[in-house]
C-alpha cells in the first residue's frame, strides 16, 4: 500500500469505527422487536448435536446440504440457525431436526448464542454427549468430509478445534469446535453464552466471541491436553516425520498471495536458510580480484523447486561437500522453514491449500477477500476438488475479490483495519 493511502486510511479509521458502531447500535435496537422463530423441531433423543450457523437465502448451498447429509448419516441431531430466510424450509426437514430463523444481528456468534440457549431452554444439554459447532463461512468439500465429521464427533478430547490461530493471542478457530457434553454442562460455559452481548462490529466479535470463547473453553477443559486443534503444528511436524518424501512436493501447496505479510514457505526461503548457516567463501580466494570477477561472469540462474534440486545445486557449486551431510541439512532446513511458516497467523488461511490436500475438508470463503489467497491459490485449490464442486467454489470466492482493490474511501480504511 502506498504511503499516502496508509495515511488516508489511518485518518479515516476513527470515523469508520464510529459509523459502524452506530450502525450496530441501531441494528440492536431493531433486533429488540424481532423474535427468533422456530420453524420446525423434531424430538431430541440424546444424540450428538450439530449446531450450524447459516446465512442462506432461498436455497441451501449444495456443499451445505452434503455437510448436513454427512452429519445425519452419522446419527447427529442437527440445529440450524439462519439469519436469512429459506424458501419452503420444510423441504430440508430430512436434513435438519430443528430450524430457527433469527434477525440478522450479531454475526455468526449471534446465531451460536441462539442455538446454544435454545439447547439449554429445552434441557437437551443434560443428555447431549457431544456438541459440534460449525458455520457456513466455510466451503465444505467432499474430500475426507465423512472421516472429518466422525473424528470431531467421536474424539475423547474435551475441546477440539479444526485449526488454531496465533494472531493477537492463541485461540481455536470458532468456525469449527467440537465440545464434550461435560463442557456444555459446566456453569462457566453456560454463563459465557448467557452474558454474551451481540455486536455487528467485527473486531468486537473477534475479541468477545472467538477469543473470549476460547478462553472460556480453556478454563472448562480438565487439562491442557484437552484443549487442542486437530490440524495444529504438532500434527504437521509428526506428518512430516512420517512422510519425509512430502518435502519434495511441499512447494506445490504454498499460498502465493503477498497482500498479507505472514511469512510464506518456499524453496527460496529454505535455500537462504542454508546459505546463511552453512555456505562460506574460500577465504584463500576471497581477496583475489580476478577470481571474483571470473565468478561473477560465470554466475548462472537455477530453477529450483524441491529439496533434491537444492541438494544438486549445492553439490555442483560447493567443492568438497559430502552428499549425505548436504542431503540431511537440506531436508532439515526445508522442514524447519515449513513449520515456522505453518504457525503464522490463522492456520486455515495460511495453509489452506496444504491442509485441504492433507485431509481438512473445509476452506474459508473469505480467503481471497482478506488477501490471504491469490487467484493462483484458488485455482490450485479448485484442482483438488471434484468437478461439480470446483465451479461452485470458484464462483463464491471470485465473487468477493480482495477488498484492498475494490473498496474505496471510508470502506477501504475500515477494511484495512479489520472492521469489515
Amino acid at each position: 500500500m502506498k504511503i499516502w493511502s496508509k495515511i488516508t486510511n489511518r485518518l479515516l479509521y476513527p470515523g469508520s469505527y464510529i459509523y459502524l458502531a452506530l450502525q450496530s447500535h441501531f441494528n440492536w435496537i431493531k433486533s429488540l422487536a424481532k423474535k427468533d422463530k422456530v420453524v420446525f423441531e423434531n424430538t431430541y433423543q440424546g444424540q450428538k448435536i450439530l449446531l450450524l450457523a447459516l446465512y442462506e437465502k432461498g436455497l441451501l448451498r449444495s456443499d451445505i446440504k452434503n455437510l448436513l447429509k454427512t452429519a445425519k448419516d452419522q446419527g447427529a441431531y442437527i440445529i440450524c440457525v439462519n439469519t436469512l430466510k429459506l424458501k419452503k424450509p420444510e423441504q430440508y426437514c430430512e436434513l435438519m431436526d430443528c430450524y430457527i430463523e433469527r434477525y440478522n444481528y450479531g454475526r455468526d456468534f449471534g446465531s451460536y448464542k441462539t442455538g446454544v440457549m435454545h439447547l439449554y431452554s429445552q434441557q437437551w444439554h443434560d443428555r447431549c454427549p457431544r456438541l459440534l459447532i460449525l458455520n457456513d463461512s466455510l466451503f465444505y468439500s467432499k474430500n475426507n468430509l465423512p472421516d472429518f465429521i466422525a473424528i470431531l464427533f467421536d474424539t475423547d478430547i474435551e475441546v477440539l478445534g479444526a485449526t488454531e490461530n496465533h494472531e493477537i493471542e492463541h485461540h481455536l478457530g470458532s468456525f469449527c469446535l467440537s465440545l464434550d457434553g461435560n463442557i456444555i454442562r459446566q456453569d462457566k460455559f453456560r454463563d459465557y453464552w448467557k452474558n454474551y452481548s451481540n455486536s455487528d462490529v467485527r473486531p468486537i466479535v473477534i475479541k468477545r466471541g472467538e477469543m473470549g470463547l476460547s478462553k472460556t473453553l480453556r478454563r472448562c477443559a480438565s487439562s491442557p491436553d484437552n484443549f487442542s486443534a486437530l490440524f495444529d503444528i504438532t500434527w504437521f511436524s509428526d506428518y512430516l516425520n512420517r512422510n519425509p518424501d512430502f518435502l519434495d512436493r511441499a512447494s506445490d501447496f504454498s499460498r502465493t498471495s503477498d497482500f498479507v505479510d505472514w511469512k510464506q514457505s518456499s524453496v527460496k526461503g529454505a535455500t537462504e536458510r542454508l546459505i546463511n548457516k552453512y555456505v562460506t567463501l574460500d577465504l584463500g580466494l576471497a581477496n583475489i580480484e580476478v577470481n571474483i570477477e571470473a565468478n561473477i561472469a560465470e554466475n548462472s540462474i537455477y530453477f529450483v523447486d524441491s529439496p533434491s534440486q537444492i541438494q544438486k545445486l549445492i553439490l555442483a557449486s560447493a567443492k568438497d561437500s559430502e552428499k549425505t551431510v548436504v542431503e540431511r541439512r537440506v531436508y532439515e532446513e526445508v522442514k524447519n522453514n515449513l513449520l515456522e511458516c505453518f504457525s503464522q497467523g490463522s492456520q486455515i488461511h495460511q495453509n489452506g491449500i496444504l491442509l485441504h490436500h492433507l485431509g481438512l475438508p473445509i476452506i474459508k470463503l473469505d480467503a481471497l477477500y482478506r488477501g490471504m489467497f491469490s487467484t493462483e491459490d484458488i485455482e490450485k485449490l479448485s484442482q483438488q476438488l471434484e468437478p461439480d464442486e470446483a465451479v461452485q467454489f470458484k464462483r463464491m470466492l471470485y465473487s468477493k475479490p480482495f477488498g484492498g482493490n475494490v473498496l474505496f474511501g471510508w470502506k477501504r480504511a475500515a477494511f484495512y483495519r479489520g472492521l469489515i
